[in-house]
C-alpha cells in the first residue's frame, strides 16, 4: 500500500506537468500572447487534470484514503515534514539575505528595500505562527 502512495506521488508530479504544458499549448494554439492568462490557462488545466486523477484513484483504490490519513499522523512524519518546513524557511532567508546584501553593494535601492520588506515579513510570519501553534499545543 504505502509503494502505491510513492508511486501515486510520482504519478501526480508527471500528470501535473502534463496538465500544465497542455494548458499551456492549448492557449497558444487559440493564437492567444498574454503570458499572465497563458501560465493561469496551465493552472487551470492541472486543476482539472488532478480533480479527474483523484477521483479515478479513490474510487479505484477506497482504502488509500484511509492509508493516507493514517501516514498524516504518523508522528514520524510529522517531525519530517516540520524539519523540512524549517530548513526551506532558513534556506529561504539565507538566499534573501545574500540577495540584500549583493544589492546594497550594487546600490539598488528599490530592490533591496523590496528584499528587506521579504525578510521581516517571513520572519515576523514566522514567530506568529510559532506563537499560534505554542498556544494551541
Amino acid at each position: 500500500m504505502e509503494d502505491r502512495l510513492k508511486k501515486k506521488k510520482v504519478k501526480h508530479f508527471i500528470y501535473n506537468l502534463l496538465g500544465y504544458l497542455l494548458g499551456v499549448t492549448i492557449y497558444d494554439l487559440l493564437g492567444n500572447e498574454n503570458s499572465t492568462l497563458r501560465v493561469l490557462s496551465g493552472i487551470l488545466f492541472v486543476i482539472v487534470v488532478r480533480a479527474l486523477l483523484d477521483l479515478y484513484e479513490y474510487r479505484k483504490h477506497p482504502k488509500m484514503r484511509e492509508k493516507e490519513k493514517q501516514l498524516e499522523k504518523d508522528e514520524r512524519l510529522i517531525i519530517i515534514r516540520d524539519k523540512a518546513a524549517y530548513f526551506t524557511h532558513n534556506m529561504t532567508l539565507t538566499i534573501l539575505v545574500i540577495l540584500w546584501f549583493v544589492n546594497v553593494i550594487k546600490q539598488n535601492d528599490e530592490l533591496s528595500y523590496l528584499i528587506s520588506g521579504l525578510i521581516v515579513v517571513l520572519i515576523i510570519l514566522m514567530e506568529l505562527s510559532k506563537l499560534y501553534w505554542s498556544r494551541k499545543m
